[in-house]
């Protein structure tokens, strides 16, 4: 019953119209008593372009002279944010500046005469804000205008999905876990933690919590739309993105499989981390791919009769995996999964499709011996297809540590760059043994991946298939680097899932 209380729930997600024109509140509140005239806040107007803001004014007693002000430093605030800054007072439709000795006001204004006035807040009026204060912080001088808070006005919610809490955004995820739905956390800007979720074919970030201090927290509930991403030529998404105050940005969304960036027109740049669902830390299977949701991709390399070695994440819920690069082909081969270790993060698939004819001789082995820190190594892969290409890359460095991400004992750590799509590629050492197979990296970080100890890859195979599986034979060890490129490019493979 839940399960299909969520369906139901997205495809009848909020429309994302703007603000109704000419939604009024009227206040009509208490008068503020100051010398010869009380003030009142009348009204409160929400249009597309503004918002207006009615005043009345009461003599006292008989005027000659019955003045007003506002100084251009008046903002719409809601909490200690401010939202809108006052454009002007408007006459005849037109807002005009309203600083103190401006001179607007009425001649000869009766005892206990009202007049009224209008002052235009210009910019979009974010929805579900219902709590307004209209705060004149005054001038250079000392003067300032009349000031409300606590102001009720009619303003909808709008642009949200209806969740009540984290935990709905994460059976959401589960439900269509998708290599980019799920939760992530902002890791250098406010903390902000945002749900991903899909609705008729586009994504959508919606807020779900932030730190106590956020400046914005006052206007967001958790649902409400962050941002609206949509597809691009080039796979990354263009997102309509709503900062702190929900006014409309512009900026590009690139997600990998562990992490969402986001660069905004203005050049400022921040980075998410996925945190939901949860896998083992790494670079997933995406590559420019992923960002169109139901594909991605990884690498896997070669063993004997058919079988290739990649990550457990890169082929989770694959209904659909192909294999590009076989002898150099660009033929696309079907492959299916034979065994995994989920632990591990590692998979074992076998090519079936009638065209496969074999990958002929192997030509490097796998070693199982330990790695020493310090030790040459080198990685083959498909990192990024959608800006690199679908050449295959070589990244080198050597090995930092013995044990990986927290102390992890099944892991090196290395400072050959590895990139989302590199997933599943062969970790070698100088002699071009397959000491490793890549599996994780760390956003943001420079020269830090991670590689899973061969040990684990034969343990995988021994206890599913056969050992005999395993090449045993190096024929390149005297070679030069790029000739050990050359002879191993052809049984690294790219690997497309869907």
């Amino acid at each position: 019953m839940k399960r299909t209380f969520f369906y139901i729930l997205f495809s009848l997600m909020c429309l994302f119209n703007t603000l109704c024109m000419g939604q009024v509140t009227n206040v009509n509140g208490s008068w503020v008593i100051g010398g010869n005239k009380s003030g009142r806040l009348s009204s409160v107007e929400i249009r597309n372009d503004g918002v207006v803001v009615t005043i009345e004014l009461k003599a006292a007693k008989a005027l000659n002279r019955l003045d007003f002000f506002s100084t251009s430093n008046t903002f719409i605030a809601a909490g200690d944010l401010n939202l809108l800054k006052l454009k002007g007072v408007l006459v005849d439709g037109v807002p005009q500046d309203c600083g103190y000795d401006r001179g607007w006001g009425w001649n000869n204004v009766a005892a206990g005469e009202i007049r009224s006035y209008q002052l235009f807040f210009e910019g979009s009026m974010p929805t579900g804000v219902t709590k307004i204060n209209i705060v004149d912080y005054g001038d250079s001088q000392g003067n300032h205008g009349y000031c409300f808070s606590n102001v009720n006005i009619n303003n909808p919610r709008k642009n949200y999905f209806d969740f009540n809490g984290e935990y709905a955004v994460k059976e959401y995820a589960d439900q269509n876990n998708d290599g980019i739905c799920g939760i992530y956390e902002d890791l250098e800007g406010t903390g902000a933690k945002l749900g991903c979720v899909k609705s008729d074919d586009q994504y959508y970030l919606v807020y779900i919590d932030s730190p106590s201090n956020y400046q914005g927290r006052v206007l967001w509930k958790v649902g409400d739309v962050k941002a609206r991403l949509r597809n691009t030529a080039s796979g990354i998404l263009k997102a309509d993105w709503y900062n702190a105050a929900k006014q409309v940005l512009t900026g590009y969304v690139a997600f990998d499989g562990v992490s969402m960036k986001v660069k905004f027109t203005s050049g400022e740049e921040l980075v998410y981390l996925k945190t939901y669902p949860t896998s083992t830390p790494g670079i997933s299977s995406g590559s420019g791919n992923t960002q169109q949701g139901s594909s991605w991709t990884g690498t896997g390399f070669a063993l004997r009769n058919g079988y290739i070695i990649t990550n457990h994440h890169v082929v989770k819920g694959a209904s659909s995996i192909v294999v590009q690069g076989v002898n150099g082909s660009s033929v696309e081969y079907k492959a299916e999964v034979v065994s995994v270790d989920k632990n591990n993060d590692l998979a074992l698939i076998r090519i079936n499709d009638y065209r496969f004819d074999g990958f002929g001789p192997i030509p490097y082995a796998i070693r199982n011996s330990m790695c020493d820190v310090g030790e040459d190594v080198f990685v083959l892969g498909y990192p990024m297809t959608s800006y690199m290409g679908e050449e295959i890359k070589l990244t080198n460095g050597i090995v930092s540590s013995k044990s990986g991400y927290q102390g992890d004992i099944t892991t090196y750590q290395i400072s050959a760059p590895v990139q989302p799509g590199n997933s599943g590629g062969p970790m070698f050492d100088k002699n071009g043994n397959i000491v490793g197979v890549v599996n994780a990296g760390i956003p943001g970080a420079d020269n830090v991946g991670y590689a899973i100890k061969a040990t684990y890859l034969s343990t995988l195979v021994n206890s599913s298939v056969s050992s005999t599986i395993l090449p045993s034979t190096n024929s390149i060890s005297d070679k030069s680097l790029p000739e050990k490129v050359k002879a191993i490019r052809n049984y690294v493979f790219y690997i497309k899932c869907k």
